[in-house]
């Protein structure tokens, strides 16, 4: 871990739908409920946490676009959402981000542009989560080069597996050659249908492999979940007394673990 005591996680699994972006926005959503200053980087080209917080930056406004160009700092564009201690550091809209993602590409070896714009403002927050791509690309390398670690939300259905495997080869090589201290810390099995034979073997495969790395906490397959995201709010605030919102508090209460919010 990074000297200071806030905590930068980047939440990744190269693989589409398996709750990455809700995993962001409610597991933000409820840490900042426990008084943690805590902001949601999203970097996926989709834009899909920003506009489920309610963010809909202007064509013309200053997003994680530019911060990537190192044309403006991350305190530059943060936006507070409806929800207390909860901010956004938005995507743009349409195809800005995809062609970022080109011009990375383009450095023979990858810049750390977004740790370098992180570490300016990092004792500003409590907790930074990064919303990554569902792809391996510059975007995802540039935030695992800025992560302390890695959450991988991992779906109870039979390829869950899969992607973890791709996401631990490409762990490996980041240690490797860019950020040697690295780790897949925590795993969070979501949208289990908990009574299900399938939901029960892939998590004890995954409690198998990776033990306390697992989060107690699952997150069940729960229609409060799905429908926040078209209220423009978190679960926590959309049904509070739902399963998915109860389940992403207990796994902001195993994620803080006992530590206080900075006094500011």
């Amino acid at each position: 871990m990074n000297g200071s005591d806030t905590v930068v996680l980047a939440i990744s699994l190269q693989k589409g739908g398996v709750g990455k972006t809700t995993t962001a926005i409610n597991l933000g959503a409820a840490l900042a409920e426990l008084g943690f200053r805590t902001l949601i980087i999203d970097l996926d080209p989709q834009g899909n946490a920003s506009s489920g917080l309610g963010i809909h930056p202007p064509d013309d406004a200053p997003t994680i676009a530019d911060v990537l160009r190192r044309e403006e700092t991350l305190d530059a564009i943060v936006e507070p959402t409806a929800e207390k201690n909860l901010f956004v550091a938005p995507a743009p809209t349409g195809q800005m981000l995809a062609e970022v993602e080109a011009q990375l590409v383009a450095e023979m070896f990858p810049q750390p542009r977004l740790k370098d714009a992180i570490d300016a403002v990092r004792d500003d927050w409590d907790y930074i989560l990064m919303d990554c791509p569902p792809t391996l690309g510059r975007l995802t390398v540039n935030a695992f080069m800025a992560a302390d670690a890695i959450l991988a939300p991992v779906q109870c259905q039979y390829f869950a597996l899969e992607g973890l495997r791709d996401l631990s080869e490409v762990v490996k090589q980041v240690r490797a050659a860019l950020n040697p201290t690295l780790e897949i810390s925590h795993y969070l099995l979501t949208m289990s249908e908990g009574t299900k034979k399938l939901s029960q073997e892939v998590e004890s495969e995954l409690r198998n492999a990776f033990g306390e790395k697992v989060f107690k906490a699952v997150i069940p397959y729960n229609v409060k979940l799905a429908e926040a995201p078209s209220m423009q709010l978190s679960v926590l605030k959309h049904a509070s007394t739902s399963k998915g919102a109860k389940a992403y508090r207990a796994v902001a209460k195993e994620l803080s673990n006992g530590r206080k919010a900075k006094t500011r």
